[in-house]
């Protein structure tokens, strides 16, 4: 679902908190990978007797490592758009913050990663007093 529609959707203020959850939720699952991936490093000292348990987690590893690099991005990025588009929630004019309906976005696909950044921007207005302005 593009951001403009789970703003509408949900309310900025409840997207906002879904976002921190869902990259704090990448976040672990970064942490867990790293330790796996630590884990079948120090592994490997021991298992040079069986070359085939040896390769299965030097496999192991190197799938935790890329699932660890795959999140970290993810974390990343949800985490900057999400801080990126509460800098601006703040209607400039009554100083309410995240209480705004959108008006339009940036046009983006469907099937857009959050890693494209898309949308760069939402314009929305203001609940309170009716000013609108743009986020991002």
């Amino acid at each position: 679902m593009k951001v403009a529609e789970e703003i509408r959707k949900l309310g900025f203020r409840r997207w906002y908190e879904r976002q921190l959850v869902v990259s704090h939720g990448y976040l672990v699952v970064a942490f867990l990978a790293l330790i796996l991936l630590l884990a079948g490093i120090e592994g490997m000292d021991y298992l040079r007797r069986s070359v085939g348990f040896y390769l299965l987690v030097a496999v192991g590893a190197a799938a935790a490592g890329t699932l660890m690099f795959i999140a970290w991005r993810r974390f990343n990025v949800l985490l900057a758009r999400a801080e990126l588009f509460a800098e601006h929630a703040e209607c400039p004019r009554c100083k309410a913050w995240g209480k705004f309906r959108v008006i339009a976005a940036e046009p983006s696909a469907a099937d857009d990663p959050p890693e494209a950044g898309r949308p760069h921007w939402i314009k929305v207005r203001c609940n309170v007093c009716g000013k609108e302005w743009k986020l991002g």
